[in-house]
């Protein structure tokens, strides 16, 4: 049988390039982000970090540092939930640990691009840039399991936030055995 309309290998060749290269553009940004202060970053600066090219960098992000904020923290967000969504079960209070312990983990061993990732929040607060926390959206689907109502939700987010707040404040706290208690203790009240 002949195909109606072949796909154009030259096509596929430059899609996969393409993929390639704002993969590598993504790690490059989140390398950035783990070292360097997010005001001393810029596009300019990730061509220092790779082969690609200043034109080939700005049209990946339609020359829009804010585009290629967004889309590095959106990136990190995926690594994170890579790292705890193969261990879900079906206990969703467990679930709700595994997702903060995984997160707090991740914070503790990413200091300083999670400072950089909260300081993208602030910048892009009431602009069309500001990121969707994917690993909110996860806890959220536990919590509608659990059935809780909407101010115990309310206070179990509450205490996430405090708690990445704590971090970020104080990057010694490493007990987040004790912290992911609080929180399945709070569940289990």
């Amino acid at each position: 049988m002949i195909e109606r309309f072949p796909m154009d290998k030259r096509k596929v060749v430059a899609k996969n390039k393409y993929e390639s290269v704002h993969e590598e553009l993504l790690e490059v940004g989140s390398k950035l982000l783990s070292n360097e202060i997010l005001t001393d970053i810029s596009l300019n600066s990730i061509s220092e970090y790779t082969n690609i090219s200043k034109t080939t960098i700005y049209e990946h992000f339609d020359s829009s540092f804010n585009k290629f904020l967004l889309q590095v923290i959106e990136y990190t967000w995926d690594r994170i939930q890579l790292i705890y969504s193969d261990r879900l079960s079906d206990d969703p209070i467990k679930n709700i640990s595994t997702i903060f312990q995984t997160w707090h983990q991740f914070n503790h061993e990413n200091l300083i691009l999670t400072k950089n990732i909260y300081a993208s929040y602030i910048l892009f607060s009431d602009t069309e840039y500001f990121p969707v926390l994917k690993i909110l959206i996860d806890i959220d689907r536990e919590l509608k399991i659990l059935n809780l109502n909407q101010k115990d939700t309310y206070e179990l987010f509450r205490i996430f936030y405090v708690r990445i707040d704590e971090l970020i404040v104080n990057p010694k706290i490493k007990n987040v055995d004790k912290l992911t208690e609080d929180i399945e203790n709070y569940l289990r009240e």
